[in-house]
């Protein structure tokens, strides 16, 4: 099948949504299919010092890439739509469209073609014409179906009204297989202590000053944080000092493909979710339908996982694969983390959150969505 999938994500960008489009492209690829991406071109927008795009995401070189018109301008997104509207009208050897762009979804819907719109966030976000976008999509003939993220989410587009549960499939994130378990990197600090990871950002809502409170009352193991804005660095490494915290280290960030060496040193990891979540920017709240890649990418490399026990998190995570603990509790995660100085503890959690991650590879999220059973 010939799929081409239409984004707005900033490719390449340290945002999470541009990580899940390029995975979803190459397991669509994966799965046998030709797959074209479109993506806006913002050069300045641009992560810096990126030679090779499929590198830095640590994806195959199985799907193309173009980059489309986008002005800088308040009518950029008008313009960017219009040149979707173009490229298919030039390029009509398509079956599918698939994407998480609603302009360019909607346009898409005016061709011959299969639409599918994928959405990570609630209804009650689409507002004026963006809604109005969305009501027209989902009632066009070539509309297959909308994609979210969580059972969460799709609750939320049942109780709407405008769409039925036979039009909304539930495809939780994903990760890739992990290969290599072997590879690490040499981390900072005292090597016979155990190691604490945090892979993401530091933005509001990710539990940033659980970890650092942790830190404050184990100071037999090492902590270290890898990823966030420069600015966010600072800002946490003298709130550090401030608490005069000497076993937390900071990595900064670093490129999706080299963050396997980071987790295969990392004896336990954390997901210190507040039960309100910022995305990229410290915008919103997605506590109550978000799907984090970062837990996913935690059960591929087989380690054991301290998360906050949020309703949406316990539609993957379980007390057999995770450690679930109150968001807002310091004694609970400081028990938890204490539990898995025993080997055995870590071994029994980490082994079964690599067993239930079978379900949740990018490759097997792609066939469920194009072929499901």
């Amino acid at each position: 099948m010939r799929i081409v999938y239409i984004s707005k994500s900033i490719i390449p960008s340290r945002a999470a949504n541009s990580i899940h489009v390029m995975k979803m492209c190459q397991a669509l690829a994966d799965n046998k299919h030709n797959v074209t991406l479109l993506a806006p071109n913002l050069k300045h927008l641009y992560e810096d010092k990126v030679d090779d795009v499929y590198d830095f995401y640590g994806v195959k070189k199985n799907f193309k890439i173009i980059k489309l018109w986008h002005p800088d301008s308040k009518i950029g997104a008008f313009i960017y739509t219009i040149s979707i509207f173009l490229y298919l009208l030039v390029n009509k050897k398509f079956n599918l469209v698939y994407g998480r762009f609603l302009h360019g979804c909607y346009i898409s819907s005016l061709f011959k073609n299969k639409v599918i719109f994928e959405i990570h966030s609630p209804i009650y976000n689409l507002k004026g014409h963006r809604l109005i976008v969305f009501k027209k999509l989902i009632k066009k003939k070539r509309f297959k179906k909308l994609v979210v993220i969580s059972k969460a989410l799709k609750e939320m587009y049942l109780e709407s009204g405008c769409l039925n549960n036979q039009k909304i499939q539930v495809a939780h994130d994903g990760a890739d297989e992990v290969t290599d378990f072997k590879t690490k990197i040499d981390l900072l600090g005292d090597k016979k202590n155990l190691k604490i990871g945090y892979v993401g950002h530091l933005y509001k809502g990710r539990g940033i000053e659980m970890i650092f409170e942790c830190a404050k009352h184990i100071k037999d193991m090492t902590f270290h944080v890898v990823g966030g804005l420069d600015s966010d660095i600072e800002y946490w490494k003298k709130y550090s000092k401030n608490l005069k915290i000497t076993n937390i280290y900071f990595y900064g960030f670093v490129s999706p493909n080299q963050v396997v060496n980071y987790q295969n040193s990392f004896d336990i990891v954390l997901a210190p979710y507040s039960s309100k979540v910022s995305v990229f920017g410290n915008k919103g709240n997605t506590s109550k339908f978000m799907s984090p890649l970062k837990i996913f990418e935690y059960m591929s490399f087989k380690k054991p996982i301290i998360a906050s026990n949020l309703p949406v998190l316990r539609e993957v995570l379980s007390e057999k694969n995770s450690i679930l603990v109150d968001p807002e509790n310091i004694n609970s995660w400081i028990n938890a983390i204490n539990d898995l100085r025993v080997k055995e503890n870590r071994e029994n959690i980490a082994n079964t959150a690599l067993k239930d991650f079978k379900n949740f590879t990018w490759k097997s999220r792609a066939l469920q969505i194009i072929n499901p059973t």
